[in-house]
């Protein structure tokens, strides 16, 4: 039998709205304690086909764990999943909004916790993506300002780093106008290099070899863009032996052959 749908919201107090959820006929929600939950949502989640299942599991204990910040900043993470997922605009303006509502309780409650810091930026960096240009910046501004205490908080953690960079390599890219426009509005202008978009992506090879395609694949624009042509090749190359397994791998792909095109010419 299909699957029918069930209605879930994150019971915040600025979100109210709820968005159909696959769910299967005649589940039984197991009850579990913090720690059991936790492992179990992790480990689902490490399987990209899975996380709709990691974020159902969340939404059936959220009444209960609502207030304890390991289960919050998880569940702001767990509505990131489902906005990438989705291929609907408004359940992707749903999902970031109440995610990133998610996350400011987290932050709020934890200030210290760098997970909260950190899934409150990336759903910030989702909500800017329906914003206008003012917002956009404003977002952009939230967006570091968390990365860099996530930073504080967790050194060691790679994903942190390949962010920054992706946020430096956009910076970088800015145009003489979107500079101008944010130096109106907030009265500075955002500023970085392919260098220092670069050193961040570096360090995410440094902290764990191999990250993600899409590490390799920014590595190598930014050594196309420095104009260090064999080393680009060498991170073009090394982002095609990994696996294309979420959506962003595919992505990188098709990135990483335009690179690749371009070098040889």
């Amino acid at each position: 039998m299909g699957k029918c749908l069930r209605y879930v919201t994150a019971n915040t107090d600025t979100e109210e709205q709820s968005f159909p959820v696959p769910k299967e006929f005649n589940t039984h929600v197991e009850e579990l304690n913090l720690d059991a939950l936790i492992q179990r949502a992790d480990n689902l989640r490490v399987n990209e086909s899975r996380k709709v299942e990691s974020f159902e599991l969340l939404c059936d204990h959220k009444e209960k764990f609502r207030d304890e910040i390991e289960f919050i900043w998880r569940f702001a993470r767990a509505y990131g999943d489902m906005y990438e997922l989705s291929t609907n605009i408004q359940e992707k303006k749903h999902y970031a909004n109440i995610g990133k509502t998610l996350g400011e309780k987290a932050i709020m409650r934890a200030p210290k916790n760098g997970y909260c810091h950190l899934w409150y930026a990336v759903l910030c960096g989702y909500v800017s993506e329906f914003e206008g240009l003012q917002n956009k910046i404003n977002y952009g501004y939230r967006f570091k300002e968390h990365l860099d205490k996530a930073i504080e908080f967790l050194p060691e953690e790679p994903f942190l780093y390949y962010l920054k960079g992706r946020y430096c390599y956009a910076v970088s890219k800015l145009s003489w106008i979107e500079r101008k426009m944010a130096a109106t509005l907030f009265g500075n202008i955002p500023s970085s290099t392919v260098q220092e978009a670069l050193q961040n992506f570096l360090k995410v090879e440094e902290l764990q070899p191999g990250f993600s395609k899409s590490n390799y694949m920014f590595m190598a624009k930014c050594y196309a863009d420095l104009n260090q042509i064999d080393s680009a090749m060498k991170f073009c190359n090394l982002a095609v032996l990994l696996p294309c397994i979420t959506k962003e791998d595919k992505d990188a792909q098709k990135e990483v052959k335009k690179i690749s095109t371009s070098l040889k010419r």
